[in-house]
């Protein structure tokens, strides 16, 4: 019994190193899951890019804009379209009280009576002719003045018609209606203004804003880089999260004496509406360069201590801080120069935590 005791004493510790010895090589390494806390992008070698960034305005799409101007002049008595309303092409926009249209009344109310007198002198000259009793040159004559007073009643018909008024209504109103469909976007007109013959502005101006002009305003230093046809990337105040892709498709060969800006054109589609005229925006236009570079994400570039850094995602959970030197930043890419290859992955999210505790 004594003996076996003291078997057992003696192999005690053993079992007890054996054990820890599985307990270590059970025991997982210390690394960081990936997939669970960061996300990685892939280096690039791509050519350079310049990217040159401008102010701009959003405006009408001029091929698309009618403005209405008074026809007549007179005093407004009402109003119907208020500013940023959507219109139908005939729509009743305004009403206007003219002596002008009165005038254009009288003459058709003239030249009716003088139709109808002609009527009934050419009927009668006809039915005396029949019973010999006028001549023929009676009924020429006749019918003659007949015709020349059907044209001068459709001649003061179809003015009285273009001024808004109607052969039914004698009243001297002139209606001003939408010639086409769409927004008022700008309203020079209120109640009880008074038209002046010589006025030269437009009471309504209607655009259809399915297309929208960015007028992009260029420095003369950047002249040389802009070229037609050159894709740009529109951001604004009231969509920061929207970009507006276009093609430059005019450059005006005129420098503003004031601003000393070149203005290029660029045509948007504006489905719903999204981008009103006179909104500022931001223009952006990348220029690719021969010379190839390594890029990265801009949110894979850390700054620290007066040097720049890249997350190096080796796989399996390793990873590695590498020093960069970085050429250029745009909105889309850091260039740099490093110990990096195409293709391979840094960290994006995440890579600033990583970078301290690979760090401490």
């Amino acid at each position: 019994m004594k003996t076996k005791l003291l078997l057992w004493v003696l192999c005690l510790p053993a079992i007890v190193l054996v054990s820890c010895q599985s307990e270590q090589k059970n025991e997982e390494p210390k690394t960081k899951d990936m997939g669970s806390a960061f996300r990685t992008d892939t280096v690039q070698l791509r050519n350079y890019e310049q990217e040159l960034q401008f102010t701009g305005q959003v405006s009408f799409d001029q091929k698309q804009v009618d403005r209405v101007y008074p026809m007549v002049s007179g005093n407004v008595l009402d109003v119907n379209a208020e500013l940023g309303a959507f219109v139908k092409k005939g729509q009743v926009l305004a009403k206007l009280q003219s002596a002008d249209v009165s005038q254009f009344v009288k003459d058709y109310n003239t030249a009716k009576s003088n139709y109808d007198i002609a009527k009934r002198n050419a009927d009668n000259v006809e039915q005396l002719y029949k019973t010999k009793f006028s001549s023929e040159n009676d009924l020429v004559n006749a019918r003659k003045q007949l015709e020349i007073a059907s044209s001068e009643l459709e001649r003061s018909s179809q003015v009285l018609k273009m001024y808004g008024g109607t052969s039914a209504n004698s009243q001297p109103i002139f209606t001003v209606s939408a010639p086409v469909s769409g927004y008022i976007v700008e309203r020079n007109i209120n109640p009880n203004m008074q038209i002046r013959p010589d006025n030269g502005n437009s009471l309504f101006t209607i655009s259809n804003l399915s297309d929208v002009w960015v007028l992009i305003n260029i420095y003369e230093s950047d002249i040389q880089a802009v070229k037609v046809g050159q894709e740009v990337n529109i951001s604004t105040l009231a969509y920061p999260d929207r970009v507006f892709q276009g093609r430059i498709d005019n450059i005006s060969q005129v420098i503003d004496n004031d601003s000393k800006v070149l203005q290029a054109r660029v045509v948007l589609q504006n489905p719903g509406g999204l981008l009103k005229p006179d909104m500022f925006c931001t223009v952006k236009l990348h220029i690719e360069k021969p010379e190839k570079l390594l890029a990265v994400n801009p949110k894979s570039v850390i700054f620290s201590e007066d040097r720049y850094f890249v997350i190096l995602d080796k796989g399996k959970g390793n990873y590695k801080s590498v020093p960069v030197e970085v050429i250029k930043s745009t909105s889309k890419y850091s260039y740099i120069k490093a110990n990096l290859r195409d293709g391979d992955q840094v960290v994006t999210e995440g890579a600033l935590l990583l970078f301290n505790e690979l760090t401490d």
